[in-house]
């Protein structure tokens, strides 16, 4: 780069040794933290620890092949560059040869991340070293053959298989948490897993490997026949996202997502609406929950969280793992409310204030997020080793609290508005960025932190519904405030163009006093 160079060897050689030092010191603490809570479970010998070590690496088996099926099918996972398509698709030449390395690096990719977290959930449960090797060689090699089924899949273009294993192993992931919830509770045993732990494993291994090889070789015999718009439109997708990271707008990225599946399913049959006011705009959120009731198993999924926490001895901290799988849970339900904040001109259609907009598609999800606290109220109450026993007026606020602290989080986190980079940047060592691009990477979670901490420090629940009522109050006045700038913005318009006909109306009557 002679002539364009920016950092002379010396300074290159000082941030190298600055990155270095940083990931080893950050990679020492992680490793730290992982070898404590190693030592700390392994220790433990009740039935609980024993079940948890048993079933949480199958968990987190069965949740990364799911998570690795779902994201092949919805980006691929083969996929190319648009320019890659304009000019090197069309082309005569083999598609094969220049996809293959797409294929290569998409298996490789969910081999070493399934290993990370196999390996990383089998220590944390206080598994030996053993366990720990098999089970991230038996994660790892499960999630590459996940993407590589998903790929010879998306050579012939069909993506029915793909949609059902990964329904199929959410469901098994779903299903060792209760087992988890059962055992601490003593409804059955897992005596009989216990030892067979490693055997199963090894099993997994083998099975892993043959469908990885078939898969593998089935998808490069078919890279030849996938599409041009397919792989294209998974580029496409990727750079969205990326770009959204970039500049830290998580909001947008799943503006993407959600785009992205729309344009998949093409169109959908209309159905007629109901009442009148505010109450249609209500009957039009059910109405979209039915159409597309993915988030409301996402929602049941959820209420194992609060009962998986208090078996596995985290009792204390329930009320914040709860509180945030809600949090997430009811980010796809508030698609009105994110139209509505994003389409001020939608909003300035309807005849009724902005405030009340937002609250009549609050609604549903209010609702459903009302069902939950009385579904998770029984884990509050208390049932694993080392559960803290509580009444069940206390179990009853503290759901509630939680639900709450869950709702308001993903109303604060989906109103929020995208990032002004034309507003004044802030100076920093990685450069200058707008202020807001920070800050929405924690909205939603300081409302969950604030609103469960009582209940973290061992107050009462009181406390959390309090902390809860003023952020709903903030919510609101934050809604009535846009409300009234945008009334605020139209009256100063509608001022300075009566000005300006006064004004021209004086200099008329002069000109023809003249």
């Amino acid at each position: 780069r002679s002539g364009r160079a920016t950092r002379n060897v010396l300074q290159a050689m000082g941030d190298a040794y600055v990155a270095v030092f940083g990931a080893v010191m950050i990679g020492a603490m992680v490793v730290n933290v992982v070898l404590k809570a190693q030592r700390t479970i392994a220790q433990c010998n009740s039935a609980t620890c024993l079940s948890a070590r048993a079933i949480l690496p199958w968990a987190a088996f069965a949740a990364t092949v799911g998570v690795a099926l779902a994201a092949s099918r919805l980006f691929g996972p083969v996929l190319a560059s648009a320019a890659e398509g304009f000019w090197l698709l069309d082309a005569p030449i083999s598609r094969a040869k220049l996809l293959r390395s797409r294929l290569v690096g998409a298996i490789f990719a969910a081999l070493l991340g399934g290993a990370v977290v196999g390996a990383l959930i089998s220590a944390l449960t206080g598994s030996g070293l053993i366990e720990v090797l098999v089970w991230a060689g038996a994660t790892g090699l499960s999630a590459a053959a996940s993407v590589a089924f998903a790929a010879a899949q998306q050579g012939i273009e069909r993506h029915r298989l793909t949609r059902l294993a990964t329904y199929v192993f959410g469901l098994l992931a779903l299903g060792a948490l209760f087992s988890v919830v059962g055992v601490a509770a003593g409804w059955f045993s897992l005596g009989l897993l216990d030892n067979v732990g490693i055997e199963l494993g090894l099993i997994m291994i083998a099975g892993s490997l043959l469908v990885l090889v078939l898969s593998a070789v089935l998808a490069a015999i078919r890279l030849g026949q996938i599409r041009r718009t397919r792989l294209v439109g998974g580029g496409a997708l990727v750079s969205g996202i990326s770009g959204a990271f970039f500049a830290l707008d998580i909001g947008l990225a799943r503006d993407i997502v959600v785009e992205r599946r729309a344009m998949e399913r093409g169109h959908v049959r209309p159905k007629r609406g109901k009442g009148v006011g505010l109450e249609a705009i209500i009957w039009r959120e059910w109405q979209r929950l039915w159409r597309f009731p993915q988030p409301l198993l996402v929602l049941l999924a959820t209420i194992v969280v609060p009962y998986a926490a208090d078996a596995l001895g985290m009792s204390t901290l329930t009320p914040v793992f709860a509180a945030l799988a809600l949090f997430g849970a009811t980010i796809p339900l508030l698609g009105g409310l994110r139209v509505l904040t994003r389409t001020g001109g939608l909003a300035r259609c309807l005849p009724f204030s902005l405030a009340r907009l937002k609250l009549a598609s609050i609604a549903v999800p209010g609702i459903l997020a009302a069902v939950w606290a009385v579904a998770t109220t029984p884990a509050y109450l208390g049932f694993g080793d080392g559960a803290v026993q509580r009444p069940i007026p206390e179990a009853s606020l503290m759901a509630v609290a939680t639900a709450a602290a869950g709702l308001l989080a993903a109303v604060r986190w989906t109103q929020a508005k995208g990032v002004d980079f034309g507003a004044p940047m802030v100076a920093s060592q990685a450069g200058a960025f707008p202020p807001g691009l920070v800050t929405n990477l924690f909205r939603g979670f300081d409302v969950c932190i604030l609103t469960t901490a009582p209940m973290l420090l061992g107050f009462s629940p009181w406390w959390s519904l309090g902390i809860a009522a003023i952020a709903a109050a903030i919510l609101l006045n934050s809604m009535d405030a846009e409300t009234l700038r945008a009334r605020q913005a139209e009256q100063q318009k509608q001022l300075a163009a009566q000005k300006k006909e006064r004004a021209d109306a004086a200099a008329a009557a002069k000109q023809r006093k003249r």
